[in-house]
């Protein structure tokens, strides 16, 4: 990506968050804009659900998502240590990776990742979720990429808190609509890999496509997709 594009995408998902805009989809587009701006092949978003449990947000393919949900139902992993010390941390190197999370370790690696990156999204001194970046290439970030996930996942915060005051309840409930906005997405994966007999990560890429397509945002496009199969 060049430099220009890499900040034009930068500007277009900071923008969103002074305009009106679907929590799910802002996250969509950040995800995928983390992914870009770093040397990384895939990044995800895990979120406390309000209740003590880890959920997935958004991820940029099927692969990822798979991952996050892994390690949410093992309670174990880069994204689950970030969002529990609120700390960001790095694992580099099969050896690293299987060697601090064994199992979810062994998976990221048989995803075909080399290097596992997780940054806590923090509000008010409270991990609320996590950002995590994958690389097939075993290599550290740079200080400047760092400080680029850490902005993103500063933004994907913001994201849910808008307003900045916010009582607990009215949280959760942020937090819920952004969870049931990839409910449908996920939804409309299905259905896209049943009816056109495409595997998952395809069925995500062509979700992806259509909304490009026909200049709609993600969840709505989803919704279209979901509401078609039920409506032909």
């Amino acid at each position: 990506m060049s430099s220009r594009t890499s900040e034009r995408s930068l500007a277009d998902v900071l923008g969103a968050l002074v305009s009106d805009h679907e929590p799910t989809d802002l996250l969509a587009d950040l995800v995928a804009t983390c992914a870009a701006l770093l040397p990384a092949d895939a990044a995800a978003l895990l979120v406390d659900d309000g209740h003590g449990r880890l959920e997935l947000l958004s991820a940029t393919s099927h692969r990822a998502a798979e991952l996050e949900l892994y390690q949410a139902q093992q309670d174990s992993g880069p994204c689950v240590d970030a969002v529990r010390t609120g700390e960001a941390l790095s694992a580099v190197g099969e050896a690293d990776i299987t060697g601090r999370w064994p199992d979810v370790g062994a998976a990221i690696v048989a995803a075909g990742f080399l290097a596992v990156h997780a940054f806590p999204m923090t509000w008010r001194g409270q991990a609320l979720g996590g950002l995590n970046v994958f690389s097939q290439n075993p290599q550290e970030l740079a200080a400047s990429s760092r400080a680029v996930a850490r902005s993103l996942a500063d933004v994907a915060t913001l994201a849910l808190t808008q307003p900045a005051e916010l009582g607990n309840e009215e949280l959760a409930d942020r937090v819920q609509a952004a969870l049931e906005g990839r409910v449908v997405v996920e939804r409309a994966k299905g259905v896209l890999a049943q009816t056109l007999d495409l595997d998952m990560e395809t069925a995500y890429d062509h979700l992806v496509h259509r909304a490009l397509e026909t200049h709609s945002t993600l969840s709505q496009t989803a919704r279209q997709v979901v509401h078609d199969a039920h409506h032909p």
